[in-house]
């Protein structure tokens, strides 16, 4: 993508840029491996179960994060607005994975999507670039990863309670 001061000003608002919010020429050299991908409402960006080797940026629109149930019934994780300027598919740049949840759109949405490809190039050719979106990629996954324990702990504490209270009744 050509690099413009409106798409540096909208890097900016995301996390993985942090470190490197006030470099225009680093902000640049992110945005050229950049593409422009849109989506229409109800469209799926990413699949549970597919693999996947890019990470997308919500740039504009409304998206759901969706998992299912041990017998396969769909339920919404969350809604995400651009306003959040979110990255989401982060996995995919690091590795192999198949896909954890699907990703669908909710409105007409545009994304800017980050090949691994594209970014392993980058990290190669300015390591220092790299190292830091990585670093950034790796503190949102250190969040995520505390929020599901957190969940995991309620969800174990819930579950003691009711076998607690099937033993007693």
């Amino acid at each position: 993508m050509k690099p413009t001061p409106e798409i540096r000003e909208c890097l900016t608002r995301f996390s993985i840029t942090r470190q490197i919010a006030d470099d225009p020429n680093k902000l640049d050299m992110i945005a050229r491996i950049l593409k422009p991908v849109h989506f229409a409402a109800g469209e799926d960006i990413i699949r549970k179960g597919e693999s996947g080797s890019e990470a997308f940026l919500l740039v504009e629109g409304t998206v759901e994060i969706i998992d299912f149930t041990m017998e396969q019934e769909p339920y919404i994780k969350a809604v995400l607005e651009d306003s959040f300027a979110i990255l989401f598919g982060e996995l995919g740049l690091i590795g192999s994975d198949v896909r954890t949840a699907t990703v669908r759109a909710r409105t007409a949405c545009v994304c800017w999507m980050l090949g691994r490809e594209d970014f392993l190039q980058l990290g190669a050719e300015h390591p220092q670039l790299g190292w830091l979106v990585l670093l950034e990629i790796a503190n949102l996954l250190s969040e995520r990863l505390k929020r599901t324990n957190q969940d995991v702990l309620q969800l174990f504490e819930a579950l003691v309670m009711e076998v607690e209270g099937e033993e007693g009744g």
